[in-house]
């Protein structure tokens, strides 16, 4: 299964504290987002002169101190050994609000696909389960849906259906920056979206 999703607020200073449980190395790295780069989660990289971040040993912790500068979807990963960590659910979603705003997950839907494994053919697995169960949505109120695609390769369609017809949604947002008004149109339901890329749109039942 993925990494729960983050809930966080723009410009709310956070420490986050990942402590790896697993028997080898890893990092995390926040996707999309801007930051100081110490806390950006690539191993040996991120950072400056001396002072680069260091990959998080078996049974040790490391302490990312985030404040996200704007609202939107993005995500955060491991960033060593893609393949095998990233199919073992070291990923996840994040969302950003703004401050005093609430996650009201009856109107905002979030749903992050990845690979159970790298075996051929390639296995899907949305919110952790191949077979997500039904979504039930409240008629005549706008529902967003945020899509992150974070396997290790592969482009997919999220598309919606009513019965066998394909509906419309208006889009949002790509990878976590609001569209402008001219771009923000309504177009028949489907987003091919590649890996590391996020899409938000809006849906009223």
């Amino acid at each position: 299964n993925p990494s729960p999703t983050l809930v966080l607020q723009k410009n709310e200073p956070v420490m986050l504290r990942m402590a790896n449980k697993t028997a080898e190395d890893t990092t995390i790295h926040w996707h999309g987002i801007e930051l100081e780069s110490f806390n950006d989660g690539v191993a040996g990289w991120s950072g400056s002169g001396n002072r680069l971040a260091p990959s998080i040993q078996p049974g040790d912790s490391f302490v990312a101190h985030l404040t996200l500068p704007r609202t939107g979807t993005f995500i955060y990963h491991t960033h060593m050994n893609d393949i095998e960590q990233l199919t073992s659910g070291l990923y996840g979603g994040i969302v950003v609000l703004e401050p005093g705003q609430r996650f009201d997950p009856r109107r905002d839907h979030i749903f992050v696909a990845g690979w159970d494994s790298d075996v051929e053919p390639i296995h899907l697995l949305v919110n952790g389960d191949s077979l997500p169960p039904p979504l039930v949505l409240e008629a005549r109120v706008a529902h967003r849906f945020r899509f992150v695609n974070i396997g290790p390769a592969g482009q997919f369609p999220f598309s919606l259906y009513r019965d066998s017809t394909m509906v419309e949604w208006r889009q949002l947002a790509r990878d976590g920056a609001e569209l402008p008004p001219a771009m923000a149109r309504t177009v028949p339901a489907r987003e091919w979206i590649d890996v590391g890329e996020t899409r938000d749109v809006e849906f009223r039942a």
